[in-house]
């Protein structure tokens, strides 16, 4: 009987340890997360210093507990968009047509975007650097031209996939290749029409700390620099489950 009791009292002693434990973690966990949280949105830390699942679990808390005090409204309506407008995310991306990384991020969302068309909203917004990329400025007013006549992704393509090959006359041979109403094209185009809407983008970009591209907002939370698709696609499904 007695060394019963002392069985008993022993596994008492040993599940309470293991409890403790385990609440340790837990609470280490959701500490790591918040402090992470809170650096990226002061921009205090990257992506790029922490692991997948600490990426993931850091992005999905952005987005399923946007922080009014902290997040930026960046949202247009009238700039290029895919996916679904009610969707619980909303993905804003700051981007530079010159720019490598963003070519790889823009791909990046255009591919998840097809993917899970009714999950979450992704707008384009420009960023020309171009200190760093002379025709990015250009290419912005030029893919906006594209807009008006419902081919702004098309053009958005062709002038990622042609990036390392951009010259002044690749405006118009690419609206000429995507079948553009040319002479419409053209009279946008020369006139300037599209520059003040990316003046307001890059100002816009500014005032809500983007400093580089490509920059996201996830649901008003500022991410700066890419975003593995990996990751993006842990979120949008883990949000989206959220969310039914």
């Amino acid at each position: 009987m007695q060394e019963e009791t002392s069985i008993h009292k022993k596994r008492s002693w040993i599940g309470t340890i293991v409890t403790l434990v385990i609440l340790f973690l837990l609470g280490l966990f959701v500490w790591r997360v918040v402090f992470f949280t809170t650096q990226i949105r002061s921009g205090k830390l990257n992506l790029s210093d922490l692991n997948f699942s600490q990426t993931v679990s850091t992005i999905s808390k952005l987005a399923s507990e946007p922080t009014k005090d902290e997040a930026f409204d960046v949202v247009l309506k009238n700039r290029p968009m895919l996916g679904n407008a009610s969707a619980p995310i909303t993905i804003v991306e700051f981007a530079d047509f010159g720019c490598p990384f963003s070519r790889t991020s823009s791909f990046v969302m255009r591919s998840l975007a097809t993917k899970y068309p009714n999950q979450f909203q992704y707008i384009y917004r420009d960023f020309p650097l171009i200190e760093l990329h002379p025709l990015a400025q250009k290419a912005s007013e030029a893919a906006a031209c594209a807009n008006e006549q419902g081919k702004f992704w098309e053009y958005h393509d062709k002038l990622y996939q042609n990036q390392d090959a951009l010259e002044d006359s690749s405006f118009e041979q690419f609206a000429y290749q995507l079948n553009l109403d040319t002479g419409r094209f053209k009279q946008c185009f020369s006139t300037n029409r599209y520059t003040k809407q990316v003046e307001q983008d890059y100002q816009d970009g500014l005032a809500a700390g983007v400093r580089g591209t490509p920059t996201f907002f996830i649901n008003g939370n500022r991410i700066p620099g890419s975003i593995p698709q990996d990751v993006l696609e842990n979120v949008i499904v883990s949000v989206g489950a959220q969310n039914k």
